[in-house]
């Protein structure tokens, strides 16, 4: 029922978050936009890639 951690997947998720929160602690609003959206943009290809591997475990 539950899925496997990737645990590079999870150092990288709290990397970014760690420096998202740190961009917006110094009022860097710049680099705080851009490392929101490379974190979504990461997030959402991990659950695709994810999703697609399952999908094709499953034909095997």
């Amino acid at each position: 029922m539950f899925e496997k951690i990737n645990i590079a997947d999870v150092i990288v998720i709290i990397g970014l978050v760690a420096a998202l929160v740190l961009a917006i602690f110094y009022a860097m609003n710049e680099l705080a936009m851009s490392i929101a959206s490379g974190l979504l943009g990461y997030i959402g290809g991990s659950v695709k890639s994810a999703a697609v591997n399952k999908k094709d475990g499953d034909k095997i």
